[in-house]
């Protein structure tokens, strides 16, 4: 990605992008720009990743790509502030419910693009939804694949299918660690030490994942294979299906779907 890039924001969203663009090459840390709250953070990533990090902007004109890695609530505020960035400067913009609309309104000169990563970004297993806004073209999208490819894998979509996945992708980690720890728990209860019943949970959710994406076999053909008849994960799953599991899980991708439509239009 030519150019200097200024990321505003660096938490763990904004600092799992940035680290995977430097250990990639894709980005040079001294083309890189974060604007952070604290001189404390700055001090931190100007030592972890020679970048160069402050709590004021730099001068805009020179900036030719923009990360906006802030919550929803706070990119409002922040808008208003680059306002007078240069026409054509590249927006990529993480704030769930945001919308394309909202934000080419208030920076209409910029190429906007919205991503929705999700938190395995950090370690180069995350999934992220991409979209382009009116000015989007080829060229910019494959420098945002690319950047989001380096640190997991981007899927170029509509801005309403962006919204969709962030119930399942973007806010999944959040469920499926629940679901780890419930399985611990029940470890636990079973005897297991907690350290082993961790690890046992994490690597089952973990290998199950790999097996669908390498297979690319439907999850109901894998769970077909592991289920011999009158055996005990059929048991188990029956249990599970009983006390409410599908419809649980479903409901909560649901009501996160809702909340970020709700974030949208306030």
């Amino acid at each position: 990605m030519a150019g200097r890039i200024l990321f505003i924001g660096a938490g763990a969203m904004g600092g799992a992008i940035l680290r995977g663009a430097v250990a990639n090459r894709l980005v040079e840390p001294q083309a890189v720009y974060v604007l952070v709250k604290t001189e404390a953070s700055a001090a931190a990533w100007r030592e972890e990743l020679n970048v160069n990090a402050g709590t004021e902007l730099p001068d805009i004109k020179e900036i030719s790509t923009v990360v906006w890695a802030v919550k929803p609530q706070v990119l409002p505020e922040v808008l208003p502030k680059l306002k007078n960035l240069s026409a054509g400067t590249i927006c990529l913009s993480v704030a769930a419910g945001i919308t394309l609309a909202r934000l080419e309104k208030a920076i209409p000169q910029a190429i906007w693009y919205r991503a929705m990563p999700n938190t395995p970004v950090a370690v180069g297993a995350g999934l992220t939804a991409l979209t382009a806004g009116t000015k989007g073209n080829e060229t910019v999208t494959a420098k945002l694949s690319a950047l989001f490819n380096a640190i997991g894998e981007a899927v170029v979509c509509s801005e309403v299918d962006l919204e969709r996945l962030t119930a399942i992708s973007g806010s999944g980690p959040g469920y499926a660690f629940v679901i780890m720890d419930t399985l611990a728990d029940a470890g636990v209860r079973l005897g297991l030490t907690r350290k082993v019943a961790i690890k046992a949970a994490a690597y089952t959710l973990f290998g199950a994942g790999k097996m669908a994406l390498d297979t690319e076999t439907h999850p109901a053909v894998l769970r077909d294979q592991v289920t011999s008849p009158g055996g005990t994960t059929i048991a188990g799953i029956a249990k599970m299906e009983k006390e409410g599991l599908r419809s649980a899980l479903q409901e909560g991708v649901i009501a996160c779907y809702e909340r970020s439509l709700e974030l949208g239009k306030h």
